[in-house]
């Protein structure tokens, strides 16, 4: 059996001193715009969330400023717990609210880089991972979560696609929840039939996007 190397802890406020003095202006521009906010954060946890963007991860296109729905969730999730466990230091239990208010300063004071993803979309890893309410707090032991989970998805070609889909079903009639039903295996909504007093259908059958059936110049675009 061989000897487990133990190794002392390190201070977090010492573990993320050389970044805390690199951004210096930046975290302090954070705790001076909490100033008039309920919620304080020790300025060694902004100082972790910038060491974490830095060190990139997995995300190659998050840095302090810039941020993706799926850099949040994976610095928050995986980023910060292995940079501290390299340090060996340890990491805050209030990491997720941390970062909501990191996110809020950013965009509060026009830090956040354009090439973010929104702000709304950035939260939402935080209340699905981290357990937050809309307002950025912990939840209670217990309560249901109050969003579906897109940790995962990539907002801006997710949107993209999306808007394919609906275009496409603009000419071809389909409903485009249809689409993503058969992409999870899931059965087509009913179609509705709108009949008039003597029961005749008023305009035919209705497709399930809730549109009289387009003629498509060209049927076989979408197939």
């Amino acid at each position: 059996m061989t000897e487990q190397r133990k190794y002392p802890l390190t201070e977090l406020s010492d573990a993320v001193a050389p970044i805390r003095e690199r951004h210096r202006d930046l975290i302090d521009a954070a705790v001076a715009w909490q100033a008039g906010r309920e919620r304080r954060t020790d300025p060694d946890h902004f100082a972790l969330i910038c060491a974490a963007a830095e060190d990139r991860f997995r995300y190659a296109t998050v840095t302090p400023t810039r941020w993706t729905r799926e850099g949040v969730h994976g610095t928050v999730r995986c980023g910060i717990p292995n940079w501290c466990s390299m340090r060996h230091t340890l990491w805050p239990e209030t990491l997720c609210e941390d970062m909501w208010e990191w996110l809020d300063f950013l965009h509060a004071t026009g830090r956040m880089d354009p090439g973010s993803d929104p702000v709304a979309e950035l939260r939402k890893p935080l209340a699905c991972y981290g357990w937050l309410d809309q307002d950025g707090r912990r939840m209670p032991s217990g309560a249901e979560r109050q969003i579906e989970c897109e940790c995962f998805l990539p907002y801006r070609e997710t949107v993209e696609l999306l808007g394919e889909i609906v275009r496409g079903c603009e000419w071809s009639g389909e409903d485009p929840l249809d689409v993503l039903r058969r992409a999870a295996g899931r059965d087509p909504a009913p179609r509705r039939r709108p009949s008039g007093d003597d029961g005749a259908d008023l305009f035919g059958e209705l497709d399930g996007y809730g549109s009289v059936g387009l003629i498509d110049p060209d049927p076989g675009a979408y197939e």
